[in-house]
């Protein structure tokens, strides 16, 4: 109980620190210096007890400018200019992609070790080594942290190599038990069932199927054998299923597949397909919809958390409408583009 309070205590003092810093004000920003030399202030509060601080959106917007400025993106034909008024908003849309990148990160290091997943010391020694072997020695790899990012070891450490330890041990122990795939199995032989009732195949893809063959009427055209998935090789064209509405599973969903035509090119068989697809379940699905179940709050004046599509978004509607715009025209931004 003392926790829980000291807990909404704290949240308090920074929501009303980082609100104030928000403000741009002068009085602001001396009642934001002051709170923040006693309290660490908080970017985002996850499930109320894990934070986000706001120290390392700032750290790391720095890293990110740096980097820009360190890479001559211009002799490829990009441009990266922040001291624009268009450049300013650019940066702003960093800082809204790395404030989302780092609860990313908070949750998934949550969601592992409530299943028992932790990354040791020795772990994280051995992921630093497995670095070295790419970039050569240590002092090589410490001159470019810092020269690129202007990082220690330790920072790369904390921004890297531990988010990228937690997330691989996570991915693997979710693959391997966690994710249903019931439904879109179901899904599939709803589809089939319909095929079998006589309903015409373009209408099935119609109600039943997604990816971007669905947009073609399920229409895959003429491939190879070595264009297919593993699963899709072996049953068109090793077993050669023909014309029957049997669902095929593969590594990324659930396959009718249709075979229009059948040809030679020289020695090799190919063929002219439909089908009707549901993908199953991945990493990326299951992560975000635990990101929509955990209770995420961003107490800043630009920012806040969009729980139905667990992603950071601006407040203001003009930034959406602008990095929308910026994004349909990213070519020859490496701001946006990298």
């Amino acid at each position: 109980l003392v926790y829980a309070m000291l807990t909404v205590l704290f949240v308090i003092i920074a929501i009303i620190s980082t609100l104030a810093y928000g403000t741009n004000t002068e009085i602001g920003k001396r009642i934001y210096l002051k709170i923040s030399k006693i309290v660490p202030i908080p970017a985002a509060v996850i499930g109320w007890n894990d934070f986000v601080l706001l120290s390392d959106v700032r750290s790391n917007l720095a890293s990110v400018e740096k980097f820009y400025k360190v890479n001559d993106f211009s002799q490829e034909g990009l441009r990266v200019d922040f001291s624009t008024e268009s450049g300013k908003k650019r940066l702003k849309i960093k800082e809204r992609e790395i404030l989302e990148k780092l609860i990313e990160d908070k949750v998934i290091k949550i969601l592992a070790q409530k299943r028992g997943i932790s990354i040791s010391e020795k772990d994280i020694d051995k992921m630093v080594e497995n670095k070295l072997e790419e970039l050569g020695t240590a002092s090589d790899l410490e001159k470019d942290l810092a020269n690129t990012y202007g990082w220690n070891m330790e920072d790369f450490k904390k921004n890297v190599v531990i988010p990228t330890a937690y997330k691989d041990a996570l991915m693997q122990y979710v693959l391997l038990g966690e994710l249903d795939n019931s439904s879109a199995k179901e899904k599939a032989n709803e589809a089939r069932k319909e095929l079998e009732s006589g309903k015409d195949f373009a209408e099935v893809v119609d109600k039943f199927s997604e990816g971007d063959s669905k947009k073609k009427g399920g229409e895959l055209g003429w491939v190879k054998k070595e264009q297919m998935i593993q699963e899709l090789q072996e049953a068109l064209f090793d077993e050669e299923r023909y014309g029957n509405n049997e669902v095929i599973e593969s590594s990324i969903g659930f396959h009718i597949v249709r075979i229009e035509e059948k040809k030679k090119e020289g020695e090799e068989s190919v063929l002219r397909l439909k089908q009707i697809f549901v993908a199953k379940k991945t990493f990326a699905d299951w992560l975000k919809d635990s990101k929509k179940s955990i209770s995420i709050l961003i107490p800043l004046k630009d920012f806040r958390w969009n729980s139905d599509r667990a992603v950071v978004e601006f407040r203001s509607e003009k930034m959406q409408k602008f990095e929308a715009e910026e994004r349909l025209k990213a070519q020859g931004d490496a701001s946006i583009m990298f």
